[in-house]
C-alpha cells in the first residue's frame, strides 16, 4: 500500500511542476510581449538622386503590302538593315531584342452589302533595345529612321545597377526613421526599448524621356529620310525613394 501510494505521490508531482513550469512559461510570455498601447511605429524616407546610364527605346517598323510575300519580305530586309546598323553602333546582341511581330490583312468594306475584302497585308515588328552609351540616343534614332523605321518611341533612362542605389536610399531612410525616433523619445519621455516590427518599400518613378517619336510623320514632312537630324536628348536624374516603417516597444 505504502508502495502504491508513493508512485502516486511521484506522478501527482511530476504533473503539478509540469502545470506549474508550463502556467510561468505562459505568464512570462505575456508580460514580455508588448502591449498595443507600448508601442509606437516611424516612417523614414532616403532618396537618392542618381544620372541614369542606360537609355531603352522602342523601334519598330510597319510595311503594308498587296502581296504577303512582298509586305513580308520588305519588313524583314528593313528590321534587318536596322539591327546591323544598331550593331555597328556597338549595341550588343543581348541588348536587342524582339518585343512584336505581326502579319495581319488589309481589309475594305463595302457599305451596301457589308461584305469584306482582302485588299493587301500589313508586316509589324518591333525591338526594345538598350543603349549603354547614352550619349548615342539621338544618333540611333535618326539612322534607325533612315534604315526604315516608321515608329520609335517610349524612350526612358535607367540606372544599370538599380539595387546598388536602392541599398543606399534604404540606409538614408532608416537613418532618418531613427532620428525620428530619438526625437519621439525627448518629446514623449519614454524609451524604445526595441523593434517590435519593420517593413521596407523602394521605387523608382519612370519618366518617358522621348515619348513619342513617329519617324513616318517626320520622314513625309522633310522628304527624304537622309535628312533626318539627331535629336538632343537630356538624360536628366532619376530619383530612387525608399520608405521604411519600424515599430518600437517603448517604456
Amino acid at each position: 500500500m505504502n508502495i502504491l501510494e508513493n508512485k502516486f505521490f511521484q506522478v501527482a508531482s511530476c504533473t503539478l511542476i509540469i502545470v506549474l513550469t508550463v502556467f510561468v512559461a505562459v505568464l512570462i510570455n505575456e508580460k514580455s510581449q508588448p502591449s498595443e498601447n507600448n508601442l509606437v511605429t516611424v516612417t523614414g524616407t532616403g532618396e537618392v538622386y542618381v544620372i541614369p546610364d542606360v537609355g531603352v527605346i522602342n523601334i519598330s517598323v510597319k510595311t503594308e503590302n498587296k502581296d504577303v510575300k512582298n509586305a513580308t519580305d520588305e519588313n524583314n530586309k528593313k528590321i534587318n538593315s536596322i539591327i546591323s546598323f544598331l550593331k555597328d553602333k556597338k549595341i550588343e546582341e543581348k541588348d536587342i531584342k524582339t518585343t512584336t511581330f505581326n502579319l495581319n490583312p488589309i481589309y475594305s468594306y463595302e457599305n451596301e452589302t457589308g461584305k469584306r475584302t482582302v485588299t493587301g497585308y500589313e508586316a509589324n515588328q518591333g525591338l526594345s533595345v538598350k543603349i549603354r552609351d547614352t550619349s548615342k540616343v539621338g544618333e540611333i534614332i535618326s539612322g534607325a529612321t533612315e534604315k526604315g523605321a516608321n515608329n520609335i518611341g517610349n524612350l526612358t533612362f535607367i540606372t544599370d545597377d538599380n539595387e546598388t542605389i536602392k541599398e543606399n536610399a534604404k540606409k538614408i531612410a532608416i537613418e532618418n526613421a531613427k532620428a525620428k525616433a530619438k526625437t519621439l523619445e525627448q518629446q514623449l519621455g519614454v524609451k524604445m526599448i526595441k523593434i517590435v516590427n519593420y517593413s521596407e518599400d523602394s521605387y523608382a518613378p519612370t519618366v518617358n524621356s522621348y515619348d513619342s517619336y513617329n519617324a513616318g510623320i517626320n520622314m513625309k514632312a522633310i522628304g527624304s529620310p537622309s535628312a533626318v537630324a539627331s535629336p538632343e536628348v537630356q538624360t536628366g536624374q532619376n530619383k530612387i525613394i525608399s520608405t521604411v516603417t519600424i515599430t518600437y516597444a517603448i517604456q
